[in-house]
């Protein structure tokens, strides 16, 4: 008898939560400062990119939590992908398709999440092992529209919606059949981190957290649930 592959943590998790911050800052101490602020607001998926000065450090101090779900982003080398599971990345995400990267994440079991835009480059991420391939830039270029669009020939690959991504739009991305949405500089913005204003932060993320809520209720009274 097959058995089915056991789904990773973060994927789990992303299914649940539906919201990913996405952390970029000048410094290890203003992306940690800022992923602790969006974890006081409740968004508790972090994702530390490796544009962030020694990320995997950063990575390292969060992942010693166990309230938050952290993992790393913009991964373009395989050695890049050990360094952050070295330092308990959870999942790797990445702004394009690359082998290497994939087969280290899928050699250690966890959630892989490149980055795609036409169905034929999204195809050949899901082919290579993707667990979910993240739709960019679709915030920018095409909307949830699009998502709409080409979900109809791929109607089964689980996406994200990132890049350009909002409060305004994050609904749409999620009614367009997006499992979930990585939030970056509308959350976290790093100018925003680097002047200090944490609360901000925080308030942004309890602000993304009361979207989805209501959005959750609507459903909930249109399905009579």
């Amino acid at each position: 008898m097959e058995t089915r592959p056991v789904e990773p943590v973060a994927l789990q998790r992303l299914r649940e939560q539906r919201l990913l911050a996405v952390i970029r800052a000048h410094s290890p101490e203003a992306a940690l400062a800022a992923a602790e602020a969006v974890a006081r607001g409740g968004i508790t998926l972090l994702e530390i990119t490796f544009t962030v000065p020694d990320a995997p450090r950063v990575m390292a101090a969060l992942a010693q939590r166990s309230d938050v779900t952290v993992g790393a982003g913009t991964v373009l080398t395989g050695a890049q992908a050990r360094a952050a599971l070295d330092a308990g990345a959870r999942f790797i995400i990445a702004p394009n398709l690359s082998h290497d990267v994939a087969g280290v994440a899928l050699e250690a079991g966890v959630l892989f999440c490149p980055g795609a835009y036409t169905t034929s480059e999204i195809l050949a991420a899901r082919a290579a092992g993707a667990h979910v391939v993240k739709v960019y830039p679709a915030g920018v270029a095409g909307g949830p529209r699009y998502i709409e669009v080409i979900r109809d020939p791929l109607p089964d690959i689980p996406m994200l919606a990132a890049g350009g991504t909002n409060l305004d739009n994050m609904v749409p991305f999620l009614r367009a059949g997006c499992i979930g949405v990585g939030l970056g500089a509308s959350l976290a913005d790093p100018k925003i981190a680097a002047a200090g204003h944490l609360l901000e932060i925080t308030h942004r993320a309890r602000s993304f957290l009361m979207r989805l809520r209501e959005f959750d209720a609507l459903k909930a009274a249109q399905s009579g649930g």
